[in-house]
Order: structure tokens, then C-alpha cells, then sequence
């Protein structure tokens, strides 16, 4: 059933045209793996016509026959011919086909129309050309009363089947380049939900989008699209949207509190004296990376030592869990402190050369920590000692990383614990 929400009449019918129950025969065909024994059919059917019409002429009974094949090639040009017709009624009526198919509809129906199809589609053509009324029929079929009253019934029930095509014609459409930045779930009204939902449907116009939309809004919470689509326009499901996202900060401000007492508690106390101490808990789901950006520093990725440390000149990788906090700490020495392995899963050594003396443990995609510059003696050789504690999983507390580093010219990799 078709209504009206907000003045515009709801694309609904453009979804069935685009279904194989609508005309898009020819691009249901497509999807399906009996395409190519359709078209032997088509050629079956073209045979199959040939031979009736040569038997009916032959025997006396040209109708027969003309019947046959006029009902055998409208099949064909029923699953074979539509294709033309679907690919001119996506362009007239805004490519609405492409957005019920996430797949490149629209390349599909070229090909349906370009290559075996235009065949079988001329071929059919040409059997009913062969088989037609000649003139003088058409105009004695013409003039009957009982052909007019067919056409002006058929005009007038063709009118009304395409009346919702009427509420099809092109309206503005807001481009993402529109929008500017910041989340439109974070603003309301009409403005932010055509922003939301451009990714999703990139051509709809305008009012047709928000007609969708308002009737989404009006079946809640019985709805066919993601709650997000339509939170801006929608108060209930922007309520809903709000509960939760609340719920999922309060989640993570808890387990972030957890996870800082778990830092706090379990702080490393040095054997000895450290020039500088710094610690942090921070969320890295790739690692943790020092790159000084020096023509000296080596782009390409080292290997793991142990599935903890890897070094290069001017670069840094420390390996954590992908799906738990990080609880940091960098602890600078001016001479080589003791070897501490007690209460740590892995404790792996290596060298480090400094081309700028600038060695920051960076997050990727995110940025800096603020834990101490490992290179704190400016540009040269270190020795980088990296602690290991794997996060204690049933309880959901974070994994523990400490770094030392001190100088000290070795290239030697050394796993005082693995």
C-alpha cells in the first residue's frame, strides 16, 4: 500500500520495481545461475516457433500457428527484453535499482542489454514481424468497437498503475560535501539525517529520502534500517541512541578506572635510581612504534624479537595485545640498571641507534604518549630493555609494559625471560 508522509509520496514502489517481481526480469535473471539455460531456452523458443509456423502454414492452419509464435516470443521478450526497459526507467526515475542492490546493478543491466540479450531481443522481434496481421486486418481491428473500449480501459487502468511515477521527479540533492564536518548523529533535524544517510543512499532526492525516513520514524521500533539512519529525525530512536551510547561511556569510564588502579597498583619500584620515570595507560590495537624522522631511520618494519621488541635504526616496535589497555611506563638510566625478571612474563634487550635523539613510543593513528623520550642523551647508541605481562584476561585487567633504557653501544639481542 502506498501513502503519503510529509507531502511526498513513500519510494516504496521503486524498491518492487527493482525486485525481481517488478519489470527487472532481465536483471533478476542476471543474479541468477539459470541465466544461461534461459537463454538456450530463448533459443529453443525461436526454433520451436519456426517449426509451428512452417506446420500450421502447411496444414492450413496459419492462426494456429501465428498464435504460437506470438506467445512463445513474447516469453522471450519478456525475460530477455526487460533489461532495455529497466536500464531507461532507472534513468528516468533517479537509478533507484542501485540502491536496493549493494552490487554494481547498473553495470549488470548494461551488460544484459549489450551482449547475448540484444540478440535473442532482435530475433523475437523479427518472428513477430514475420507472423503480423497484415494492414488491412489492423485497420478493420482498429475501427471496432470492441477495440476501443479495450483501449480506453486499458489507458485508463495504465494511468492509475502509473500514477505514483507522477511523485518521481527530480528533487535537490544534499552531497556529502554539504555537510561539514562533525558527526551528524551528534546534531538533530533534517540537514544532519540527508548527511547520515547520503553514505547509504548516495542519489535519492532529497524529500524522497525524508519521506523514507518519517516512515521508519513512524514504525518504531519496528524497523528495517539501522537504529543510527534515523536517529536525527526520529525522537524516539534518538532517546534509544542517547540511553545507550551514555551506557556505553559510563562502561568505559568504569573500566578505565579499574584499569588505573590496576597501573597504580602494581607501579614498578627500580632497584636503582632512574634519570627520569614516566608512566601512562593508554589503547593501541597495532602496537606501540618509535620512528625518528631522519633519512638514517629505517622505513621498513622490523622483525619480533619473541613477539616484543624489534629494532632498527630510527625505529621502534613493542608488540601488546590488540584488545587491551596498555599500562606504560619508560624508566631512563645513565648506567645499565639490574636485570629484573621476577613477576614478568618476558623480558627481551636490544640495541637502539638514535639518529636524532628524539625517541618517543608513539600510538599509531593516534599520536605521542607522554612517557620519557628513550633517547634522553640526544642522538646515539641505547640499550632498550622492555618488560612483558600479559593482561589478566577473566578479570579484565591490562597488560604491563616497561621500558628501560640506558646507553650502550650492543646490537646483541638478549632474552633474559621468554
Amino acid at each position: 500500500m502506498l501513502t503519503r508522509s510529509g507531502g511526498s509520496l513513500e519510494p516504496l514502489w521503486q524498491a518492487w520495481l527493482c525486485s525481481g517481481l517488478g519489470v527487472d526480469l532481465g536483471m533478476w535473471t542476471e543474479t541468477l545461475r539459470w541465466r544461461t539455460p534461459l537463454r538456450y531456452a530463448a533459443v529453443c523458443a525461436l526454433l520451436l516457433a519456426l517449426g509451428a509456423h512452417l506446420l500450421s502454414v502447411g496444414r492450413g492452419r496459419e492462426p494456429v500457428g501465428r498464435t504460437v509464435v506470438r506467445v512463445l516470443m513474447a516469453a522471450v521478450l519478456l525475460v530477455h527484453g526487460s533489461g532495455a526497459l529497466t536500464l531507461l526507467l532507472k534513468t528516468g526515475t533517479g537509478d533507484y535499482c542501485l540502491l536496493v542492490r549493494e552490487e554494481p546493478a547498473f553495470l549488470r543491466g548494461t551488460s544484459a542489454v549489450l551482449n547475448v540479450e540484444v540478440a535473442l531481443v532482435l530475433a523475437a522481434l523479427c518472428a513477430l514481424a514475420a507472423v503480423r496481421v497484415p494492414r488491412h486486418r489492423v485497420r478493420r481491428l482498429v475501427r471496432s468497437r470492441r477495440f476501443r473500449r479495450v483501449a480506453v480501459g486499458t489507458a485508463a487502468g495504465g494511468l492509475l498503475c502509473l500514477l505514483p511515477a507522477a511523485d518521481l521527479g527530480s528533487g535537490p540533492v544534499t552531497g556529502l560535501d554539504a555537510c561539514g564536518p562533525g558527526d551528524p548523529l551528534s546534531r538533530r533535524g533534517e540537514s544532519a539525517f540527508l548527511c547520515n544517510a547520503r553514505l547509504t543512499f548516495p542519489t535519492m532526492p532529497d524529500h524522497d529520502l525524508l519521506a523514507y525516513g518519517r516512515r521508519e520514524c513512524a514504525t518504531y521500533p519496528d524497523i528495517r534500517v539501522e537504529l543510527a539512519l534515523i536517529v536525527p529525525i526520529c525522537p524516539p530512536a534518538a532517546r534509544r541512541w542517547d540511553a545507550e551510547l551514555a551506557a556505553e561511556e559510563a562502561e568505559l569510564d568504569r573500566r578505565d578506572a579499574a584499569n588505573q588502579a590496576a597501573c597504580d597498583a602494581s607501579r614498578h619500584r627500580p632497584l636503582t635510581t632512574p634519570v627520569g620515570v614516566r608512566r601512562e595507560l593508554l589503547w593501541s590495537e597495532i602496537g606501540l612504534e618509535v620512528y625518528e624522522d631522519h633519512e638514517a631511520a629505517t622505513e621498513e618494519e622490523p622483525a619480533l624479537h619473541h613477539d616484543v621488541v624489534a629494532s632498527a635504526p630510527g625505529h621502534l616496535r613493542i608488540g601488546v595485545a590488540s584488545d587491551s589497555r596498555i599500562c606504560l611506563t619508560t624508566e631512563t638510566y645513565r648506567g645499565r640498571p639490574p636485570v629484573e625478571v621476577k613477576g614478568w612474563d618476558k623480558v627481551i634487550e636490544v640495541g637502539y641507534e638514535s639518529p636524532t635523539g628524539d625517541a618517543v613510543i608513539w600510538v599509531p593513528m593516534s599520536g605521542p604518549s607522554r612517557t620519557s623520550n628513550l633517547a634522553f642523551l640526544g642522538r646515539g647508541h641505547y640499550r632498550l630493555r622492555v618488560h612483558y605481562r600479559e593482561p589478566v584476561w577473566d578479570r579484565d585487567l591490562p597488560q604491563h609494559i616497561l621500558v628501560m633504557a640506558f646507553p650502550g653501544k650492543s646490537e646483541r639481542v638478549v632474552a633474559h625471560r621468554r
